[in-house]
């Protein structure tokens, strides 16, 4: 008997052209031949993917930028405007599953029309709310407001069929909080060989030209980009010292409302030797950044919400073949070694970092070394085996195929 294809509907605050870990959900439902329907930010579009489809429905909101109060008011129009949305799509094609990213938690409230009649709801956890806003607006006054968001989490989790974590520790410190207790999977982030291709073997060092050092990612004061760039003219001071320094160059792509400023730091630090990219570069273009990259750096700094981060972008640069310079975070050395696999520092230090990115730049055998033995490290959490349980979850959840025989017209011969 041939295999029905699924309804799957995704939430998320986010634009779809820069998420990854939307796209590599999407694309994985869509390869074996799911419809899945986005109710995003962004603009619209329709794509064939595999042997399936993936339509984008934007609704006129704006990720927040600002204080809490500015965080409240667009959370709360996305939310408003994703259960309009999801509400009437799925009064026309029944939806089988519903997958909610956060952030914030409540975004699964947009699936309640279709909980209602019995859907299950997904409420996937990229990142720890609590944490990420303890730590963003660090007045004692905000206990309360954590404490209430603890309530939410708990209170979103209970509404959604599963939950998914990003890793283990996230999974765990959830636990802690009774939040998804016994109905929580853990899908990591990585790479996608369809995008990135197979793994590379380790990058060799360029003759005459300078190292290229890449950072993509967050631009947000957490993500320690400006650590990077300080580093970096630490490096440029040296040589115009006449030391023995290696001649290096940073790109820095990445989204936010830090990239004025921190192209001003660059111009002022090492003028010439950082590109801060002007524009959000798409996810689509990101492999071909990595392949003119010699170095990759995670600078993020030590918080209770940045240590339960294994960064996508990490695992990136080692599927990439390149060397990778560290943060020493608890969830980056539970799976990565410091002596044999990264280089690490101590977060925030730009000295230290400066320091490593001499040390690599200037033994290039122990560089490819270390790239080799990260790369082996990341063959258990690869890809193929997160989007197989992945899928194994969707289909677990789905309803019986006998229920899905009669359904509306597809979305897409509508007019």
């Amino acid at each position: 008997m041939s295999r029905l294809p699924l309804r799957v509907a995704m939430i998320h605050l986010s634009d779809f052209v820069l998420d990854s870990r939307v796209q590599r959900h999407a694309r994985a439902l869509a390869e074996r031949g799911d419809e899945v329907h986005l109710i995003c930010i962004g603009e619209r579009r329709q794509l064939r993917v595999g042997a399936g489809s993936i339509h984008v429905h934007p609704v006129n909101a704006r990720k927040a930028r600002g204080g809490a109060g500015t965080y409240i008011r667009s959370y709360s129009s996305f939310l408003a405007r994703a259960l309009a949305r999801v509400s009437a799509l799925d009064l026309r094609l029944r939806f089988d599953v519903v997958e909610a990213h956060n952030m914030p938690d409540l975004v699964v409230a947009a699936a309640l029309v279709p909980r209602l009649r019995g859907t299950p709801v997904v409420l996937d956890v990229h990142d720890t709310f609590p944490e990420l806003f303890a730590t963003k607006f660090p007045n004692p006054r905000q206990r309360l407001a954590v404490r209430i968001l603890e309530l939410e989490e708990w209170g979103c989790a209970a509404f959604s069929s599963r939950v998914v974590a990003v890793t283990e520790q996230a999974r765990k410190r959830l636990s802690t909080r009774g939040v998804g207790v016994e109905k929580t999977t853990v899908v990591m982030n990585s790479p996608d060989e369809r995008v990135f291709g197979p793994p590379r073997p380790p990058v060799r060092w360029p003759l005459r030209e300078p190292l290229r050092i890449l950072y993509h990612g967050g631009l947000a004061p957490r993500f320690g980009v400006d650590t990077l760039i300080r580093a970096v003219g630490l490096l440029s001071e040296e040589t115009s010292a006449m030391q023995q320094a290696p001649a290096v160059e940073l790109r820095v792509c990445g989204s936010g409302e830090e990239r004025e400023r921190l192209a001003a730091l660059a111009h002022e630090l090492a003028p010439g030797r950082v590109d801060v990219a002007r524009e959000p570069v798409p996810f689509e273009r990101i492999p071909g950044e990595l392949e003119r990259a010699h170095i990759g750096v995670v600078p993020t700094l030590h918080d209770r919400f940045t240590e339960l981060l294994l960064p996508v972008k990490l695992l990136e640069y080692v599927h990439m073949g390149l060397p990778v310079i560290a943060s020493r975070l608890p969830c980056i050395c539970d799976y990565f070694s410091e002596d044999e696999d990264l280089r690490m520092f101590t977060a925030g230090d730009p000295h230290e970092l400066a320091a490593a990115l001499r040390e690599l730049s200037l033994d290039p055998s122990a560089a490819r070394e270390r790239a080799v033995r990260a790369s082996a490290r990341l063959q258990p959490i690869a890809w193929e085996r997160q989007r197989d349980r992945y899928l194994a979850l969707v289909d677990e959840l789905a309803p019986a195929p006998a229920t899905r025989r009669a359904r509306p017209v597809p979305l897409s011969t509508h007019r």
